[in-house]
């Protein structure tokens, strides 16, 4: 039996990319950004969202004459048809950031591919990512795909989000403009640390995902260990994160890390939370190398440890809580404010 939605589906797909040609039309001859691969709202990690959060007001920074046509990772596959009508060479695509250039993220990092092959005339830049690919015969077969489709490219940028990812993009894109800086989320305003309660509150922001190298056990033990009143939380909450809602949620996570007195978390976004609220933090490592790596961007912070194991937190817990200095870089003036420089924008005639 003929399944009336399959028929009807390239018939909905070609009425879906001709509204949104028609709906961006005064945009065609105008030099553009598109800003693709940001996450649906049914993604519900607050990192990913306060990464759009950041890259936005960063766009608007350095940017500020471009229109920006944002696109979530469902509109940025489905919408191609669209878009080659709608891009000219000159216009820049950037691509968001996070940690799905791999195997793992294989659904993100398809459709990366993809726009990276549909438009070999135009300027792109992938913004930070962790970029991971498993020892395995598929982890290597996608590795072998992403490094043949990334090569095709005259003008693409692939930024590393931390020194070993930074290498691994020097290794399999050779043709590519590459570099490594920290995530994105440091960009936003950081707030002042108010301290202290006595005794101390802690936030256990810990992943429950395949990403986590700790097992059930392991996570409740943590706060048997600790003389401490202990709050558990995750990034990846349980509602939708609208678009016109991203701001508030990040706001709202940002005070719960501000009423914290030190934060315990092998979530990358846990730490950078922490980061901005100038927090005591002690972290964990994951299955793989993003915290590990990207410790390099915090070495010199020294209210921020890691620690390879649940046994050595009580004492780096102390430890960080006694450091008296909240002081941390100027990530935009170091590090995010540098990128227009180095990526050296085709500067083509609108």
């Amino acid at each position: 039996m003929t399944n009336i939605k399959e028929v009807l589906r390239p018939v909905k797909q070609k009425l879906q990319n001709a509204n949104f040609l028609y709906t961006h039309k005064s945009l065609i001859n105008q030099r553009k950004i598109i800003y693709a691969l940001t996450p649906p709202p049914y993604l519900k990690n607050i990192g990913d969202h306060a990464q759009v959060v950041a890259i936005r007001v960063w766009l608007q920074k350095h940017f500020p004459e471009l229109p920006v046509i944002e696109l979530d990772k469902n509109e940025s596959q489905k919408f191609i048809p669209a878009l080659k009508q709608l891009v000219q060479p000159n216009d820049l695509f950037f691509l968001h950031s996070g940690g799905n250039l791999g195997d793992r993220g294989i659904w993100s990092e398809s459709i990366r591919r993809l726009l990276i092959s549909s438009f070999p005339q135009n300027q792109i830049v992938s913004l930070p990512q962790t970029i991971y690919f498993s020892d395995t015969p598929t982890g290597r077969t996608e590795q072998e795909n992403t490094r043949q489709i990334y090569a095709t490219h005259q003008n693409l940028t692939v930024i590393g989000r931390d020194p070993q990812s930074g290498e691994l993009a020097k290794e399999l894109f050779p043709k590519a403009q590459t570099f490594c800086m920290p995530d994105f989320v440091l960009s936003l305003p950081s707030r002042q640390s108010d301290r202290k309660n006595n005794p101390p509150k802690v936030l256990l922001c810990l992943r429950l995902d395949d990403e986590s190298a700790l097992n059930v056990e392991q996570r409740e033990e943590i706060a048997k260990k600790l003389p401490y009143d202990c709050t558990y939380f995750d990034t990846t909450i349980a509602s939708p994160i609208k678009v016109n809602e991203r701001k508030e949620v990040v706001e709202r996570t940002l005070d719960l890390f501000q009423a914290a007195d030190v934060v315990i978390t092998d979530r990358y976004h846990g730490l950078i939370f922490t980061i901005l609220c100038r927090k005591p933090c002690v972290v964990l490592p994951t299955v793989d190398h993003k915290l590990t790596s990207a410790m390099h961007w915090f070495k010199e912070i020294p209210f921020i440890k890691f620690v390879p194991n649940i046994d050595a937190i009580p004492s780096a817990v102390d430890e960080c809580i006694s450091v008296e200095s909240r002081e941390v870089p100027d990530w935009n003036k170091t590090y995010f404010d540098t990128i227009p420089k180095r990526i050296v924008l085709n500067e083509l005639k609108t």
